[in-house]
């Protein structure tokens, strides 16, 4: 008779980890959807309609910003982007006039 092995601590006899139990106290936690209806194919522009519907029903519950906020949250956007453009292109010439300098160096002086 061929000596067994003795199982590894933490895992069953059959070599698979065990499935993960719940916290003792607390219960299980499943995944629903939020709107268990789903979208008819059986009618015809019947899935249509329901889109439409959800989706201006989602549309009102949106928290959209005032007049003010979203003048403000543009102009930091045309700032940030002005800014970083300027950077860039600072960068961009800087490496510009970096290469010029050793071509020049190194022999290319038609560049």
């Amino acid at each position: 008779m061929p000596p067994t092995k003795a199982p590894t601590p933490g895992r069953n006899p059959s070599g698979k980890s065990p499935a993960r139990q719940p916290a003792k106290g607390r219960p299980t936690r499943t995944i629903a959807p939020a709107n268990p209806r789903a979208l008819s194919l059986g009618g015809r522009g019947q899935g249509l309609t329901n889109l439409i519907r959800d989706l201006r029903g989602e549309i009102r519950r949106v928290i959209w910003p005032t007049p003010r906020q979203a003048i403000n949250m543009t102009a930091v956007i045309v700032a940030l982007s002005a800014g970083l453009g300027a950077f860039l292109g600072l960068v961009d010439f800087g490496f510009q006039e970096l290469f010029r300098v050793v071509l020049q160096w190194a022999g290319a002086g038609g560049y």
